[in-house]
């Protein structure tokens, strides 16, 4: 048995004591009552302390047991030694020098990898700063992407250029796509109208309905998009009215019936 829990004992022991010298409740009408009113009190002066007791042992049960957890999950989140050694010599043999552990880690950290790092170096980005290397790789741009836009055509894209076409949603397939429909979209073209909602898709489809090239301009699908006028749309319209409308009067018929 604990000190405490003697000391609770004894500390209960003498309470009665006092209450049956002190003549609590000892009468020879009330003597009953009086007494189950003390022994109450004792009870659950008892239970009280006895909880106190009890949550300040389960209380440092688990800060002792946290420690460990604690270390545990640190030592878990370290990286390999000689991953951050291999990384190190291959991040040297590209040029940014002698790494220190906690400067690969923070590179890790971010998602950086010395394996991506030197497949951009083979596209022609061999100036990448470590920032630009983060920026990319905060920005999901990958190698094998950049790849796919070079073989549509879009060479030595900047790193901010690339960035822009990822947070665009920007595909190197609307880039084709919209290549082999006739557009010579520039990078912005390319971002603009995908943050407006343009796609190959619906572009095609506008063509199959017999949309000219010259109406189908970029500022023309960027205006028909806005305002959520589809292919459909324009399909039914042409049932009805049995010839095609031209854009204006899409757009203002969509205005007009929203």
């Amino acid at each position: 048995m604990s000190t405490k829990f003697r000391n609770l004992k004894n500390d209960l022991q003498d309470l009665e004591n006092d209450s049956s010298e002190s003549g609590i409740g000892i009468s020879p009408k009330t003597g009953g009552g009086g007494s189950k009113t003390a022994n109450y009190i004792l009870v659950i002066a008892f239970v009280v302390t006895l909880l106190f007791y009890a949550g300040s042992r389960v209380t440092n049960f688990f800060t002792d047991i946290g420690n460990p957890i604690s270390e545990a999950i640190e030592s878990f989140n370290e990286y390999d030694p000689e991953l951050l050694a291999g990384m190190g010599e291959m991040m040297e043999d590209m040029g940014y020098g002698v790494l220190s552990d906690a400067e690969l880690s923070a590179l890790r950290d971010e998602g950086v990898t010395a394996t991506e790092t030197k497949r951009f170096h083979d596209l022609g980005y061999t100036d990448l700063t470590l920032e630009e290397v983060v920026e990319l790789r905060n920005a999901g741009v990958s190698a094998s992407e950049t790849q796919e836009f070079f073989d549509v055509g879009y060479n030595n894209l900047t790193v901010d250029q690339l960035i822009d076409l990822e947070n665009a949603n920007v595909s190197a397939t609307y880039a084709s796509m919209m290549k082999e429909l006739g557009y010579s979209f520039t990078v912005d073209d390319l971002t603009t109208t995908r943050r407006n909602g343009v796609t190959a898709n619906f572009t095609s489809r506008m063509m199959d309905l017999g949309y000219t090239f010259e109406e189908l301009t970029k500022e023309n699908l960027i205006r028909m998009r806005n305002l959520d006028v589809t292919d459909n749309l324009a399909a039914q319209l042409i049932a009805e009215r049995g010839e095609r409308p031209t854009v204006d009067e899409l757009i203002r018929y969509k205005i007009s019936n929203q």
